[in-house]
């Protein structure tokens, strides 16, 4: 007999609180966990990094969202090394994730600077 009393009260609240989130625009694991930081503005772009461990290569790197993933934990770092005369690929390195930094779902997310 009280079986059906609880799953129903279970059921009451399950319902209370997805209207409470989607109101919030928030889902409850992002409310308790928070968000995560929004992606750099450059992403997708190659971009010409610190010094190169050959003084004949150009070290250069990007970030992306995984494929099919835009709300994923982590972003894809490329790195290419191209030759300084001739601009040619010379080097690719293998792809590493980047886990992404998450910030409390009541604050405002970290400047970007």
């Amino acid at each position: 007999m009280t079986f059906p009393v609880v799953f129903c009260a279970l059921l009451f609240w399950g319902a209370i609180f997805t209207i409470y989130f989607t109101t919030q625009g928030t889902t409850p694991l992002e409310y308790l966990l928070g968000r995560y930081e929004p992606p750099p503005t450059d992403l997708g772009q190659w971009k010409q990094t610190g010094p190169c461990e050959d003084p004949h290569l150009r070290r250069e790197e990007r970030l992306l969202l995984p494929p099919g993933r835009p709300s994923a934990g982590y972003l894809l770092r490329q790195v290419r090394y191209r030759d300084r005369e001739s601009g040619a690929i010379v080097r690719v390195d293998p792809e590493q994730r980047v886990r992404r930094r998450r910030f409390g779902a009541r604050s405002s997310p970290p400047r970007s600077g």
